[in-house]
């Protein structure tokens, strides 16, 4: 695998000092597994390995990403970008979906390029590498960043802190949907339908599971997912933060079907869920903007985050890694819709496929 970080970023964060303590422990981590560890933007590293420097992050990137692929197949199978947000940014792509009534999104946060070995549109929808994220809180110290990668999953994934099976916590409303994912996951199946119930400090053993499923509310800038309370007529929390923890959760495999989910943009692991479980040790594929389940419309029957679930689900469960499980289950989202490549439906499928990303190692084995 070929892990990518930012020199300058970091240098610009924590220091030439920060970075040969960071550089250090990516280094250690990356000999684990015989992984190859190169700074983008540092010309002495990338001459080393015959690649281009980048002088422009991260739009150069995906340039020295496809070289390195071409010159070291066996390295470059996969990638791990070393840093969140404000160190390698996400790619800020046109949201497909146009209707702002609809959407509210302007623009589309995705990892999708990095892993792209071509310039078409359709292999920006289904990169050909995998890509994974260390998601490091913007803003953390160094101490932290070192401590996140200590935690990190290496290729054999270490032992789960919770029980066998799947831990499911999912709006009532969308319960017949998530069944459908729900087939691909994990027995026993532990459901928590809400509004009745919440995942809070209290209840957080509830998620000593292998495998974690969230399809609920999210909201951008919202610390937490939340359904709606007829009762209370308004959106009423079902996960924080604070109900996820380490003796829980570490080495546990999360998906969340919540608008915003993966959205960690100037959050940290206090108001972020997505975050929180990173740092306590799971595993996260989340949509990092307004997302789309299932839904019936007038003349079509549109799926679009339930079936990329389900299909990561089954590659999962056929032994796949996680980040070629999440590949193929790309791959066969767009090939489902080939006959559906125009008009509304179209576009949210677009959205769907550019905006789920990976927090964890993708060549982990779950």
């Amino acid at each position: 695998m070929l892990i990518i970080t930012a020199r300058n970023a970091i240098q610009e964060s924590y220091g030439s000092g920060g970075y040969a303590q960071i550089r250090e422990a990516l280094d250690a981590w990356a000999a684990v597994d015989g992984d190859r560890v190169v700074a983008v933007d540092d010309p002495a590293d990338m001459q080393a390995m015959k690649l281009p420097t980048a002088t422009n992050v991260p739009a150069d990137i995906p340039r020295a990403i496809r070289q390195a692929n071409r010159l070291y197949p066996t390295i470059a199978q996969s990638i791990l970008l070393a840093g969140g947000s404000s160190i390698l940014p996400f790619f800020s792509l046109p949201n497909p979906v146009t209707d702002r009534s609809t959407d509210s999104d302007g623009e589309v946060f995705s990892d999708n390029p990095y892993g792209a070995l071509a310039d078409p549109w359709q292999e920006s929808l289904a990169p050909s590498l995998p890509v994974g994220r260390l998601a490091v809180p913007d803003g953390a110290a160094v101490n932290d960043f070192v401590a996140l990668l200590d935690a990190f999953p290496h290729r054999a994934n270490g032992p789960v802190a919770g029980q066998p099976g799947s831990a499911l916590v999912v709006n009532q409303d969308w319960a017949d949907f998530s069944r459908k994912v729900a087939q691909a996951m994990p027995d026993p199946l532990i459901w928590h339908l809400t509004p009745g119930y919440e995942m809070n400090e209290a209840t957080r053993q509830d998620a000593a599971r292998s495998v974690l499923y969230f399809n609920l509310h999210g909201f951008k800038d919202d610390p937490d997912w939340k359904c709606y309370s007829m009762v209370q007529k308004n959106f009423v929390p079902a996960v924080t933060p604070d109900g996820i923890d380490r003796s829980c959760v570490a080495g546990a495999l999360s998906f969340a079907e919540c608008c915003y989910g993966a959205q960690i943009q100037g959050r940290s692991a206090d108001d972020s869920c997505a975050l929180k479980l990173v740092q306590q040790g799971a595993t996260f594929i989340g949509a990092t903007g307004l997302a789309f389940g299932s839904y019936l419309a007038s003349d079509v029957f549109l799926e679009d985050a339930d079936f990329l679930a389900r299909a990561f689900f089954q590659g999962v469960g056929m032994g796949q890694p996680i980040g070629v499980a999440l590949s193929n289950a790309r791959k066969l989202y767009l090939n489902d819709s080939a006959e559906l490549r125009s008009g509304n439906v179209w576009q949210y499928k677009q959205k769907t496929l550019l905006q789920f990303v990976l927090f964890g190692n993708p060549q982990t084995v779950h």
